[in-house]
């Protein structure tokens, strides 16, 4: 991969735009799409190739970079973890959660499409990024590894990950968000991708157990800070997020111990997560800029 972080990013963020469509078969495009006239292919490839930072694919890479990792084994995997993350963007969205207008600029899934079509596209994406792990199993990785990371992306997924996240998320009120319950949400919500992420590079460049240790502690504290700076940004003006909910306030660090004290924890959550790269010395140089970055960020 190239050497500064900016072309890393740049080069991930194109591959992976690249490969995302031929994933997602569509069988809309076929002889007979007329008369089916299924609405839901379009959805789907709609929520997966939103315009977005690839910033989980992109860990991905420079974790698997690090451990030496070829690129074409890291692709596919990445694609898998991208599908999840826009699978819950759309879930998200919903009416019945944060009820949002719009996402990334633009109008959300549900309401261009509707509520059934955004559920429907959001289930199509999850399961196709199991089934892009197991057509890797069955060609460029080898079987144990495919099932390894299908577990992995299981529990980043279902009750130790983002289903439970957003749950906590959605039934804590404001009054009950301990510091404790925030941290519970957002390691699920958010923080349980971020770690599945890592993970992935790690496992594909033969990590061993204490080496995933130390990226997985990486991963667990960049992603708490990339959530607690996404609060913050929505605090300080929605619109550079580019989404809008109509869901009343959700329970933030940045309420809970006030704008100056989230900005203290993602210092400390970066710096904790540069500490966590120490056994790796120059060669951990690009995930301690990325940790930076994703902290330093401004959208």
């Amino acid at each position: 991969m190239p050497t500064s972080l900016p072309e890393t990013l740049a080069r991930v963020r194109r591959v992976v735009d690249d490969r995302l469509p031929g994933l997602l078969a569509d069988p809309a495009s076929g002889p007979d799409a007329a008369a089916v006239g299924d609405a839901l292919p379009g959805a789907a490839r709609e929520a997966l190739l939103s315009p977005g930072k690839r910033v989980r694919p992109g860990l991905v890479f420079l974790v698997g970079d690090l451990f030496g990792a070829p690129e074409q084994r890291l692709l596919d995997p990445a694609c898998a973890v991208e599908m999840i993350h826009a699978a819950s963007l759309a879930l998200d969205d919903l009416p019945s959660m944060d009820d949002a207008t719009t996402r990334r600029g633009r109008p959300a899934l549900h309401a261009v499409h509707g509520e059934d079509l955004a559920i429907l596209a959001a289930v199509t994406l999850i399961v196709r990024a199991f089934g892009v792990l197991a057509d890797a199993g069955l060609s460029a990785l080898r079987p144990a590894t495919a099932l390894d990371l299908v577990s992995r992306l299981a529990d980043a997924t279902g009750l130790l990950g983002l289903a439970s996240g957003q749950s906590l998320d959605l039934r804590t009120p404001e009054a009950a968000a301990s510091f404790d319950r925030l941290e519970t949400i957002h390691a699920r919500k958010t923080g349980a991708l971020f770690v599945a992420s890592a993970e992935f590079g790690a496992v594909l460049g033969g990590a061993r157990e204490r080496e995933l240790a130390a990226v997985r502690s990486y991963a667990r504290n960049v992603g708490l800070a990339f959530q607690i700076v996404d609060d913050l940004l929505e605090r300080q003006d929605p619109a550079r997020t580019g989404k809008h909910a109509k869901r009343a306030p959700a329970p933030t660090f940045a309420r809970h111990v006030g704008e100056e004290g989230a900005r203290r924890l993602v210092t400390e959550l970066t710096a904790h997560a540069v500490e966590a790269l120490e056994p790796f010395g120059a060669r951990g140089a690009l995930l301690r800029e990325f940790a930076s970055l994703l902290g330093a960020r401004t959208a």
